[in-house]
């Protein structure tokens, strides 16, 4: 069984900043499709991915739930045009890698 992914508009509680990714809007777009988190005070664009990864075995699975974001930018654009600096959030510390695994890198 391969490590799947896919939007899931449910964010987990405790969920904390686990690194950063250099990346156009369009690459996670591509990926990843239009954001799926409504706007908030700080965040103008956010994607909440729930990661399937499995067990060595492939007999179970761990839920692995993952968010990308801008940070207290002053327009919903600002993120959206050349490299740009996104915030990865988690609970996992596996986060960050299955967002980079799932843009390939």
């Amino acid at each position: 069984m391969a490590t799947t992914y896919q939007l899931d508009d449910y964010v987990p509680f405790g969920s904390a900043l686990r690194g950063h990714l250099d990346a156009p809007y369009i690459d996670l777009v591509e990926v990843f499709g239009e954001p799926n988190m409504p706007f908030s005070d700080k965040v103008w664009n956010e994607w909440a991915i729930r990661f399937t990864v499995p067990d060595d075995d492939d007999l179970d699975s761990d839920e692995i739930y993952a968010t990308i974001y801008d940070w207290k930018e002053s327009h919903p654009n600002q993120s959206r045009y050349g490299e740009y600096r996104w915030n990865i959030g988690g609970r996992d510390h596996r986060s960050v890698e299955l967002i980079y695994e799932a843009l390939g890198r």
